[in-house]
């Protein structure tokens, strides 16, 4: 009887599991057309102030898959969300879980953190929104809220001390009374004349998304360094915010082959999925 039980329970976990695949997701960052180099790399903004670049990170969030009729599959929300660093190529590839077999035409995610999050428990936020670990460089103990996007450098054209820019942008709506700026911004991206079909876990599909960095200076208000070389929770952000909304589009669809010897880094891009 306990081997039938046992028998049972396997196969209803094996049919679970075909039931379900999991997703990659690789970001890439650039500087508008060029590969993001941190330190050495001499870039130019809209407004023609010259800068470089020490640092770039931003949370993405309560990430959403798109059918074709417009419905969505949300990842379940403890299991969505990410730090994603320049300076730690691992943190720029995520991968999602137990998603249902389907075919999805688009995603969209929060950049930044929801204000349920920001405010609860901190039993309830653990791993990337630890704040004091993997999440202590990127919270404001002062507003009890995760900042959302962080980017620093120098540039000739600074007023501040050591030509250093810093632009740190969080805020999301404030606590009961204590109200702030909302700086939370989705975006939503299609896939184009691609599908992403979810099958199984074997074969893995991963979607390569570009992070333009440039689009935080460069935008519906592009920004001058030498008037605003430190922008934080100032009304101002709201302007740095709308700016970066755009910042991520779609490069192509590819698979992840699982190799013998567990190298997880055979992809091959831009092919269709049959």
């Amino acid at each position: 009887m306990k081997k039938i039980l046992l028998m049972l329970l396997c196969a209803i976990s094996v049919a679970n599991a075909q039931k379900t695949g999991s997703l990659s997701i690789r970001f890439d960052h650039f500087l508008g057309n060029e590969p993001l180099i941190l330190n050495d790399k001499k870039y130019k903004n809209a407004t023609g102030d010259e800068f470089n670049v020490s640092l770039f990170q931003y949370f993405v969030s309560n990430i959403k898959l798109i059918r074709k009729d417009g419905s969505t599959y949300d990842i379940p929300q403890d299991k969505s969300y990410f730090l994603i660093r320049e300076s730690n190529k691992d943190s720029k590839t995520i991968t999602l879980t137990d998603i249902p077999k389907g075919k999805f035409t688009g995603t969209s995610f929060l950049i930044g953190i929801d204000s349920t999050r920001s405010t609860s428990e901190i039993g309830y936020r653990k791993g990337c929104l630890d704040v004091g670990g993997d999440a202590k460089d990127m919270y404001w103990a002062w507003n009890s809220g995760y900042i959302f996007v962080k980017m620093e450098g120098t540039s000739p054209q600074s007023t501040a001390k050591n030509n250093m820019f810093m632009y740190h942008i969080g805020l999301f709506g404030g606590i009961g009374n204590k109200k702030t700026l909302n700086n939370i911004r989705y975006a939503t991206i299609d896939f184009g004349k691609e599908t992403l079909r979810i099958k199984d876990s074997k074969n893995i599909p991963q979607i390569t998304i570009k992070a333009d960095a440039s689009k935080i200076l460069n935008g519906e208000t592009n920004i001058e360094i030498a008037k605003n070389p430190t922008v934080m929770g100032g009304p101002f952000s709201a302007k740095i915010a709308e700016n970066y909304k755009t910042m991520f589009s779609f490069v192509g669809l590819g698979t992840l082959v699982a190799n013998a010897d567990k190298d997880k880094n055979a992809l091959g891009m831009n092919q269709e999925q049959k």
